[in-house]
């Protein structure tokens, strides 16, 4: 399996707090279910004049080697569920499988 990352920016007013935890609940859980896989969410910020500001996240999946965390359906779930969390989803992929 390839590497897979989601870029996810906010489409409309979403609890900043709220998708975070999300995400990071979703992120355990798929580690419960592939412990060898290297998942991450990564916060993205953009620096301002007038200060930071929050412009989404990265999820990143690597099979690191084992069986992936993710097959196309879970790939397919997920994307929807960042959908009606009111984030816009972008899908990248890396590997032999692309």
């Amino acid at each position: 399996m390839s590497q897979l990352a989601i870029r996810c920016h906010p489409r409309g007013p979403v609890t900043t707090t709220e998708v975070d935890d999300w995400l990071h609940a979703e992120v355990e859980r798929l580690r419960e279910q592939a412990p060898h896989a290297a998942l991450r969410v990564l916060r993205l910020s953009q620096a301002f004049p007038s200060g930071e500001a929050d412009v989404g996240w990265l999820i990143e999946l690597d099979p690191a080697g084992g069986a992936p965390p993710l097959d196309e359906e879970g790939v397919a779930q997920i994307l929807r569920d960042l959908r009606l969390l009111g984030l816009q989803p972008t899908l990248f992929k890396n590997g032999a499988d692309c």
